[in-house]
């Protein structure tokens, strides 16, 4: 079954059984609850030029952090099975995923409960789409939604259009993460809905955060033999529960002395920690992160 040819479908949690040694889905009702929340989102790039160890590298990356919950797109079958190889994926984390038989597809893994993850086909000449895990966290519901948009300079319309039906589709939920790779340059900007913050210049006003930068990734430069400086990959926050606090890059260093030219992939990774608002406290303008020198804060990896 290719599942992007449906509007949308329902897509199963499992968790890793090591009685059976087998991933298994599962009903997954359960809530959590928590002052702080950490999400990551990473564009694998789906290429097969050293895929294994590159995905190995993104993995023990993000083994340092362990988000709360992670989202990557781009992922084809072989880098699935790297991911639900690790250990500490296997011992902590739900999946969810969406691979068609001849596309890459997105993929999921979060520690807390997913009560339901759907998949959900957007207009697209390349099969592109949103996951999203519905989740309830300090007894609210949080919608965390995992994005990859059309891409090229030429589809800026359809991602227009895109992001309008992203919009609408979360206008009535209260608290929504949209996160992922976005695909749009900053004059596409303006097309985002301005009830969402876009969390790298709210907290990093003065710093561009590329997340494809050929000044340093040495591997995005050698695929097109010219710069780019973009920050397609985003972190969008919208409602009254959380606020974020600290934001960083991942994969800014080869993943081996030995090869000085590959990079984790040609994206860097997104990660963003969350906290909680009191319910009895109204959010206030957030400052940056270097405003809290007590506390932790991420740095680009």
């Amino acid at each position: 079954m290719n599942p992007f040819r449906r509007r949308r479908i329902t897509v199963p949690v499992g968790r890793y059984d090591a009685d059976t040694d087998r991933w298994r889905d599962l009903d997954d009702h359960g809530s959590a609850a928590c002052h702080q929340l950490t999400v990551a989102t990473f564009n694998i790039w789906f290429n097969e030029l050293h895929r294994e160890q590159r995905h190995r590298a993104i993995g023990e990356l993000l083994s340092r952090e362990a988000p709360d919950v992670m989202v990557f797109q781009e992922v084809t079958r072989p880098a699935l099975e790297v991911f639900l190889a690790q250990p500490w994926i296997r011992a902590g984390y739900r999946r969810a995923a969406v691979i068609g038989d001849h596309n890459y597809g997105m993929l999921m893994l979060s520690r807390l409960p997913v009560r339901r993850c759907t998949y959900t086909r957007l207009p697209s000449r390349l099969s592109r789409g949103y996951l999203t895990g519905e989740f309830t966290v300090n007894g609210r519901d949080l919608m965390i939604v995992s994005v990859h948009l059309e891409s090229g300079k030429t589809a800026r319309e359809l991602r227009a259009r895109q992001m309008s039906r992203l919009w609408r589709a979360f206008g009535d939920d209260g608290d929504v993460v949209i996160l992922g790779d976005f695909n749009i340059r900053d004059d596409e900007s303006p097309a985002l809905d301005p009830r969402y913050r876009d969390v790298w210049p709210h907290l990093r006003p003065d710093d561009p955060g590329f997340t494809e930068d050929t000044s340093i990734n040495h591997m995005r430069y050698d695929m097109k033999n010219k710069h780019r400086h973009v920050r397609f990959d985003r972190v969008l926050l919208k409602g009254p529960a959380w606020n974020p606090v600290d934001i960083g890059l991942l994969g800014r260093a080869p993943i081996a002395p030995s090869l000085p030219r590959i990079f984790p992939s040609d994206h860097f990774g997104v990660l963003c920690r969350l906290e909680a608002v009191p319910a009895a406290v109204k959010p206030a303008a957030v400052k940056p992160a270097d405003d809290h020198p007590g506390r932790r804060r991420w740095f680009a990896r």
